[in-house]
């Protein structure tokens, strides 16, 4: 069955921006310096041949800061592309955790990333033998364990087995590699609860943007997509109104910025506007969640008391 569906240009032209473009954040580029010197370490502890703990990179934010897109192009802009099943070498790997965390759910998904389901009688210690065999004949350097909050909501045992597998996963044995642990806030409550975890993560915190000091930032993120796709910006996207606007609308959140970015520019090139303006903001906004215009920050006279959405695990 063949889907009945037109991919135009438009549609080519703004997934040029889902793919390439990241607008630059002191955030993003802590994150980078991070994992770059996490990696120079434990591979020039292997080139060596020194034995050495690695050292492991955990970020923390809200929903919706960018915390997984400025990891992945941190390593994509250090050679590490992501990969699939069968490939060689698999430098890193992406994890998604979900919340029935324990040490053999931890392990089976990781495996699975690797192509191989386990048995329902293989044990966590079972799993994770094949999964080491795995990291070193794959070069596998660095996991990604995104959405680890759930690990709070495990039970007792279950959170002691996973922070010492965390723990683990960066001493000098097989299988060792550079974790990456992307979570909410909510995490820093098991990572400060073992001082022998917190000693081997660096931790970056992602920023909530300020409607005082990034209103200019808000309209040079704006600018730079623009430009991207070949659309002008109109007069009425280049006020300070608009900044704050757009970003109350985006919970102050920099990677929920840059999508309703996208959303926006996407809507005007598909109206055929070459001039983006408040109202492609506006529709955007009214059909992505059907609000009244008193609940839509492009027109609400008072949206700065309109709810932004506060995260649950702060």
């Amino acid at each position: 069955m063949t889907l009945d569906l037109q991919i135009g240009d438009a549609e080519r032209r703004i997934q040029t921006l889902r793919r390439d473009v990241f607008i630059e954040h002191p955030d993003a580029q802590r994150i980078a310096r991070q994992i770059e010197s996490a990696l120079r370490g434990f591979l020039a502890a292997k080139e060596v041949g020194h034995p050495a703990d690695a050292r492991g990179v955990v970020i923390l934010g809200r929903s919706g800061t960018g915390k997984t897109r400025s990891v992945l192009r941190t390593l994509g802009a250090l050679g590490m592309q992501p990969t699939k099943v069968g490939d060689y070498p698999r430098h890193h790997i992406f994890v998604s955790l979900d919340d029935r965390v324990s040490l053999r759910r931890l392990r089976l998904l990781i495996s699975e990333q690797y192509g191989r389901t386990p048995r329902s009688r293989d044990s966590a210690g079972d799993i994770w033998r094949y999964v080491a065999e795995f990291i070193d004949r794959l070069e596998t350097r660095v996991i990604v364990l995104d959405e680890i909050q759930h690990v709070r909501t495990a039970g007792p045992q279950d959170r002691q087995s996973v922070r010492d597998a965390l723990k683990s996963l960066v001493q000098p044995q097989s299988g060792q590699v550079v974790p990456i642990l992307i979570g909410t806030p909510g995490f820093a409550e098991i990572l400060n609860s073992d001082q022998q975890l917190r000693r081997r993560y660096s931790v970056v915190h992602m920023t909530n943007l300020d409607p005082g000091a990034d209103a200019r930032r808000a309209i040079q993120v704006l600018a730079h997509y623009a430009k991207k796709v070949g659309v002008a910006l109109g007069t009425s996207v280049q006020t300070r109104d608009f900044a704050e606007r757009l970003l109350h609308a985006s919970y102050y959140a920099l990677g929920e910025l840059c999508e309703i970015c996208i959303l926006a520019l996407s809507g005007a090139i598909s109206a055929g506007d070459n001039v983006l303006e408040i109202e492609h903001f506006r529709i955007t906004h009214a059909e992505r969640f059907d609000c009244i215009p008193e609940l839509n920050p492009f027109i609400a006279e008072d949206f700065a008391n309109i709810p932004t959405d506060e995260d649950p695990e702060q």
